[in-house]
């Protein structure tokens, strides 16, 4: 990863990776359920939304968390339509597949935030000045 890693440089990488724009948003809807990040996939683009957070570190994190699905690929392994029908009923786009962040009891989750843990400290250490560990980016993004 650059010196001035930050989490729109990870948006940008994902994006040309993937060939697709990436939105992220708040969604109201998802204050006081279990579920505190969305990832969707749509038809030529992705959208991440997440809960309303005090924090912006907390933001972060639940986004780096659905980057984390992406950098992993697991919208090739799971999806939970039933997410769409719950809390996005009038979304107005063709959603494909949609994974949500609401526990940490699968590997999938599990893998994510590991991953999303080491963005971050790779991000609040680029912030501070700090020399991070090698986190192999250039062998995850090419």
């Amino acid at each position: 990863m650059p010196g001035d890693t930050s989490l729109h440089f990870i948006q940008e990488k994902l994006e040309m990776q993937r060939s697709r724009p990436i939105t992220i948003d708040e969604l109201p809807g998802l204050a006081g359920s279990e579920l505190c990040g969305v990832w969707l996939i749509c038809e030529g683009h992705d959208i991440v939304l997440h809960a309303p957070v005090k924090s912006i570190w907390h933001r972060q994190q639940i986004i780096l968390h659905e980057f984390s699905h992406m950098i992993l690929r697991h919208d090739l392994e799971i999806s939970d339509e039933e997410l769409v029908l719950a809390f996005l009923p009038d979304l107005g786009v063709n959603v494909l597949r949609a994974l949500g962040r609401s526990s940490y009891t699968d590997d999938a989750e599990l893998t994510a935030e590991a991953l999303a843990d080491q963005l971050a400290t790779r991000i609040i250490n680029n912030e501070v000045g700090t020399t991070p560990e090698p986190l192999a980016f250039r062998r995850v993004f090419g």
